[in-house]
């Protein structure tokens, strides 16, 4: 039998001590992944709880379900956060246990340790694997079959804006010159078209990250589709939780982080616009908790070292 993976819940007394339950909670977790944020907040719940989690990897919903067991009060559907809110199995599941609202609904966005830490997977450098890269492996082109649709000026806007990488024009030209010649099949070969531009070596003296981080970090945003609707996803969660209900969510990246602070900011009713005075029909339907959001502590970062860049932003409906 395939050994359940270590799995460390990012930020999880955080959000333990963010969404506070009824004994008889419902809960939506949107992006399910190994079940860990799941495990504990079902342990604070009575037999009366029901929980939905909800991902699009088919292996982080197989290794939740063996990691939480034949638990009655979960049930796991296969979707993503921006598609789930007409999906039919999710519309009958909530007008049976849901009707009114749920009490919480967390989102643990970006990638998975689980995504990281298979090779087959295509999503880390740190060992070879094919360009995959999907987090739904029965949908959608691989980054190979996506990189390979692109133009110079199309991968270089993409790992300029989702990488946030300032030499994405070469970097593009010289992955579309490695696919062109026949080198670029794996993790591998792709760290090695980024090194051509920014040498690993120097980078490392330096302490700086990978040269190739960026550019993973880009391309597998574009596969995806990460950041394409996620404030209507985030709309769609408030809309979707009962008064006092919260929506709890972890970003990994100043990307995802920025989407999500405004997003819930601008339901708060907080302008950030030209002068800074909302408009009079700006909607306030919702309640900051730790407006600044919640970073994880020294002894986290230290000894879970992918949360190191998490940060966690909570807010209730009000009522």
């Amino acid at each position: 039998m395939m050994t359940i993976p270590v799995h460390v819940p990012v930020l999880l007394q955080e959000v333990l001590d963010s969404l506070v339950l009824p004994p008889a909670a419902r809960v939506l977790d949107l992006t399910l992944g190994l079940g860990g944020h799941a495990e504990a907040l079902l342990a604070r719940c009575d037999k009366a709880a029901r929980y939905l989690g909800v991902d699009r990897d088919p292996e982080a919903r197989y290794q939740a379900r063996r990691r939480l067991g034949d638990d009655l009060r979960l049930e796991i559907l296969a979707g993503n956060y921006e598609d789930i809110w007409s999906d039919a199995q999710f519309l009958a599941w909530k007008a049976e246990y849901a009707a009114g609202g749920f009490d919480a609904i967390l989102a643990d966005l970006g990638v998975s340790t689980l995504q990281l830490r298979t090779p087959e997977r295509g999503f880390s450098f740190r060992d070879d694997g094919p360009l995959d890269m999907r987090m739904d492996t029965t949908s959608g082109p691989t980054a190979l079959e996506w990189i390979a649709e692109q133009t110079d000026e199309s991968l270089a806007d993409a790992i300029y804006q989702y990488g946030e990488e300032r030499a994405s024009r070469p970097i593009a030209r010289a992955i579309l010159r490695a696919h062109r010649e026949g080198r670029l099949a794996t993790t591998k070969d792709l760290a090695e078209a980024v090194y051509t531009v920014i040498p690993r070596e120097p980078a490392k003296r330096k302490g700086h990250s990978d040269p190739a981080t960026r550019t993973f970090q880009a391309i597998r945003i574009a596969v995806n589709g990460e950041l394409d609707r996620l404030a209507a996803a985030l709309e769609a969660a408030v809309a979707n939780l009962r008064p006092e209900g919260r929506l709890a969510v972890i970003s990994f990246h100043s990307l995802e982080d920025r989407i999500v602070k405004q997003t819930l900011r601008r339901l708060a009713g907080i302008y950030d616009g030209p002068g800074r005075t909302a408009p009079a029909e700006l909607p306030r339907i919702l309640k900051l908790i730790h407006p600044g959001g919640l970073a994880p502590s020294e002894a986290e970062a230290a000894g879970n070292p992918p949360s190191r860049s998490a940060r966690l932003r909570v807010a209730e409906r009000l009522p």
